[in-house]
């Protein structure tokens, strides 16, 4: 299997994690390391994989469904580092119905032996209209 390939299985492995709900899988695929950051949508910077595990454990507990599709990947390897760029759209049940966004998402990875584990996920919220249909803002 080639880098680009091990980095998309791990790249899928998350956004399984997150769908299932699946802490102990999200463990699998993070580097357990103090240098960790992790960035929702919206939200400030998380340092460090013990405060990011919290996050996604209210994440997961707040919620009894959601379904975040990762689409457009790019994924670049340079030496044992390789990061995925890609398009994450999210629906998530809540008590008050289904809530829809859309986020842009950058996903880094460093080489761990033979496999790859994530250290930095940022993901930033995008309108949920594709970006052809935006006004011209800039000249």
């Amino acid at each position: 299997m080639s880098d680009d390939e091990r980095v998309r299985e791990t790249n899928d492995r998350f956004y399984a994690a997150m769908n299932a709900l699946d802490i102990e899988e999200m463990d699998k695929v993070w580097f357990d390391d103090a240098e960790a950051i992790c960035v929702h949508p919206g939200r400030e910077a998380i340092l460090g994989y013990e405060s990011i595990r919290e996050s996604w454990m209210m994440i997961f507990s707040a919620t009894d469904s959601m379904m975040i599709a990762s689409t457009g990947e790019v994924i670049t390897v340079a030496g044992d580092v390789a990061w995925v760029v890609c398009l994450e759209t999210i629906s998530i049940m809540t008590e008050e119905g289904l809530a829809a966004a859309a986020a842009q998402a950058t996903n880094i990875f460093r080489r761990r032996g033979a496999g790859w584990r994530m250290v930095v996920h940022h993901a930033s919220p995008v309108p949920l209209t594709p970006q052809d249909e935006w006004p011209d803002v800039i000249n």
